[in-house]
């Protein structure tokens, strides 16, 4: 990282932000271009390790680039306000970039719970998950193999 005083390198404040990020965006693999999508999800932290669940149809451009390749990157970003100083004006935010490898769930136990995940991190974990929905549902699982997270105060 460029500017190491901006770097996140505390769990816990990780963990915050990705708590606050709304949206993360999925990178995907495609020619010529790459393919980036915004998508609700959810998550899990187990020995420090970070997890992202998401969902989306069974068929369709991100499931069909998916099945293709499964190596993603995730990125999520929270935007706190433009600020002006005294040579330019700069963006205050936090925001983190992940790399791993997106598995497509197939057991019914593991799809609920990322669902769960999912609905948990929306504020909606009272919500009754309908099983007539899951045959048309995939959801993924990223487990993340690389992040790194960084901010821009007024101070860095």
């Amino acid at each position: 990282m460029r500017r190491e005083q901006r770097e996140i390198k505390e769990i816990n404040q990780i963990v915050d932000l990705i708590n606050n990020t709304n949206t993360i965006r999925i990178g995907i693999n495609d020619t010529p271009y790459p393919y980036v999508l915004p998508v609700s999800f959810g998550y899990e932290i187990i020995d420090n390790n970070i997890t992202f669940y998401f969902h989306g149809a069974k068929i369709g451009k991100k499931a069909e680039l998916l099945a293709h390749n499964q190596f993603v990157c995730v990125e999520g970003d929270i935007f706190i306000r433009y600020m002006d100083t005294i040579r330019s004006v700069t963006c205050l935010y936090e925001s983190f970039i992940g790399f791993g490898k997106c598995e497509i769930l197939e057991n019914e136990n593991e799809i609920i719970h990322g669902l769960q995940l999912i609905l948990d991190h929306c504020g909606y974990s009272n919500h009754i998950i309908d099983n007539k929905y899951l045959p048309a549902t995939n959801v993924y699982k990223v487990e993340i193999q690389e992040l790194t997270a960084k901010q821009r105060t007024k101070d860095n």
